[in-house]
């Protein structure tokens, strides 16, 4: 499966395995094997066959063997782990997985649709070696279907191929939507240490799933536990192997930047003030006591990636929102004796 940027990019209705991309309308004025304009775009409204349109999304019709291409890839890539069965498991009383993943598709396609047709609106467009890697992609996925998938799921070098490339269009289109974005991350908002740490709850949930809620009397009981744990750990010949024998967290170790929810604001600003080899005071939180020992003061590998999470957030949420103004611009029609056919398994 193809990952890019725009497959990273949360619209809310993605499915987990979001790497699947639908194909999108090349432009207002052609029509493609799996496309139609909406000039000639007609929804079926009697037998589905592989060759009917079964959704209009904007000026952009998608025939049944386009949704059956995007079935085809999801059970490719999980039945192989998972088994045929899974498509039958219960999600509740009324739902299965299969059921929820059918409507995942059509959102996907939904998305994909739109986002293409505006794509093709502002004459973005694929160049030859993006093309030349599409068809080489497609050929490779169809090659490993066997007669009965191909004929099942409607499999074509040129329908596959088609869906390869519009991924790629996708991905072309989140960056000219995010061009505007703001890509400047400081070393200081961005950066990451790498902490070990010792915890004492007072309020929350611990290691074992027990529910704490301390008294003022309680509290203080267990902050004079702590400061003799703080001596303690102090001898240790290893502060991580002390923290994990004796933290009610569930963890003891973490990489951590000043936005970070794993410790409270107070926690996070003494791990920050420590030099790598250090070792803090007992510090009191708004949910516990903690002791703090820096293993990195500044650990770059994890500040360059904290700043490309942060730089495609700002992206991310700079496309949801041109998204919305694009999907309140469409019209969506799906056929009714659509959901009566598709099936996932």
């Amino acid at each position: 499966m193809i990952k890019n940027k725009f497959t990273k990019c949360a619209l809310g209705v993605m499915l987990a395995a979001s790497v699947l991309l639908s194909g999108c309308g090349k432009s207002a004025e052609t029509s493609d094997n799996n496309t139609k304009t909406v000039k000639s775009v007609r929804l079926e409204t009697g037998d589905i066959t592989q060759n009917s349109v079964v959704m209009k999304i904007g000026n952009t019709g998608v025939k049944y063997e386009e949704v059956l291409n995007y079935a085809y890839l999801l059970k490719n890539q999980y039945e192989g782990s998972f088994g045929k069965a899974l498509w039958n498991y219960k999600i509740d009383d009324d739902t299965n997985i299969g059921d929820k993943a059918k409507k995942e598709i059509v959102s996907m396609i939904t998305q994909l649709k739109i986002i293409c047709e505006n794509a093709a609106k502002q004459g973005i467009m694929l160049d030859g070696d993006e093309k030349d890697q599409a068809l080489q992609d497609a050929q490779k996925l169809v090659n490993k279907a066997d007669k009965k998938e191909k004929k099942k799921y409607a499999l074509t070098v040129q329908n596959v191929q088609g869906m390869f490339e519009d991924n790629i269009l996708a991905n072309k289109m989140f960056y000219v939507a995010t061009d505007a974005a703001d890509t400047n991350v400081t070393d200081d908002e961005a950066k990451q240490i790498k902490i070990q740490y010792l915890e004492l709850i007072t309020k929350g949930t611990d290691k074992n799933g027990r529910k704490i809620n301390m008294e003022v009397s309680d509290k203080a009981k267990t902050y004079k536990r702590i400061k003799e744990m703080l001596k303690e750990a102090k001898k240790s010949e290893s502060f991580l192997d002390y923290a994990e024998a004796n933290t009610d967290s569930s963890t003891s170790e973490a990489t951590i930047g000043k936005d970070t929810k794993l410790l409270d604001k107070e926690a996070i600003d003494a791990a920050f003030s420590l030099k790598k080899g250090k070792m803090s005071n007992v510090i009191g939180g708004k949910t516990g006591y903690y002791i703090i020992y820096c293993v990195n003061d500044n650990d770059e590998d994890a500040t360059y990636a904290r700043k490309e999470e942060i730089i495609n957030e700002r992206q991310t949420k700079m496309f949801k929102e041109k998204y919305a103004e694009w999907l309140s611009e469409s019209k969506v029609d799906i056929s009714n004796k659509f959901w009566d056919v598709f099936t996932i398994s």
